[in-house]
């Protein structure tokens, strides 16, 4: 954690510096592509973007483990790496709307004791196609000079059309002991561990906090922090132990239905033009 804080005040001094060169506030009024409405001075003229996004980043998911047998089983925290691209509509840089595709990463991790030091470790789950829709809107302009660093909140709802009731995985660990009370009799252990996604992965709901930074009229980079939250158990794994084909023991592994987004984006507006209000708001 201590890593990320000088790394977002490198990112924000960057925003600042590097959009100064470039805003049209330090050009010559004769070369400013931006100019003020003189045409139309009873009209509020209101700019209008059409912009392209490609963001990466990592999604952090938990889980909870219902029995964990004796510590023969237990659970991890999932680090899942993703990627996305978004195409967006932002009105006057106050508000936008967006749509886009990712995969999301959707996991829990179950670890399944080796009798050594380093237990065993694998992974229940799928990467979801994924089609988000957000609204965002901005609520902070930290420097009010240039306006090239603003903060946006926004939300969303994350639509998956391939989640169903479906198994996605299953593994069997087996051995042998000797019964010390009659040492010509072994016992055969069997651990089964099957994982199943749940239909209402269908849906998610987003929350998230984005801090924009404007290099230039066309590209800006934007550092966002996203939250999902959906029902528990998307993601299932039931466990069952056996001994020589009796199970004696039962357990269970849900996600925990609220996961954690952070990452970059690189939005380059693709076009640029103006919309034009009365005082009645009539174009």
């Amino acid at each position: 954690m201590k890593s990320v804080i000088p790394f977002l005040c490198f990112v924000c001094c960057s925003f600042l510096t590097f959009g100064q060169e470039e805003d049209e506030y330090y050009k010559k009024p004769s070369q400013r592509s931006d100019v003020k409405n003189n045409i139309y001075p009873n009209l509020d003229r209101k700019s209008i973007n059409l912009y392209l996004g490609v963001e990466g980043g990592m999604e952090l998911n938990q889980s909870t483990l219902i029995s964990n047998l004796d510590g023969l089983i237990g659970k991890q925290k999932g680090n899942d790496l993703y990627w996305g691209i978004v195409l967006g509509y932002n009105m006057n840089d106050k508000w936008s709307v967006e749509m886009g595709y990712y995969k999301n990463p959707t996991y829990i991790i179950q670890t399944v004791s080796s009798g050594r030091s380093i237990p065993y470790i694998y992974r229940y789950g799928t990467g979801l196609q994924t089609i988000p829709i957000r609204y965002k809107r901005k609520v902070l302009t930290i420097d009010p000079i240039t306006k090239n660093a603003t903060i946006h909140i926004g939300a969303g709802i994350l639509f998956s059309p391939e989640a169903a009731n479906k198994k996605i995985g299953e593994r069997i660990f087996t051995a042998t002991t000797l019964n010390p009370q009659q040492p010509r009799d072994t016992l055969r252990h069997v651990l089964k561990s099957e994982g199943f996604l749940n239909k209402n992965a269908i849906a998610q709901a987003e929350v998230q906090v984005e801090l924009h930074g404007r290099i230039s009229n066309t590209l800006s980079i934007v550092v966002f922090a996203r939250g999902n939250v959906t029902p528990k158990g998307n993601i299932r794994s039931d466990v069952d132990y056996s001994i020589n084909s009796v199970t004696v023991d039962k357990a269970h592994q849900i996600s925990n239905g609220i996961s954690f987004n952070f990452g970059l984006v690189f939005r380059y507006n693709i076009l640029r033009g103006y919309k034009y209000i009365d005082q009645e708001h009539t174009e």
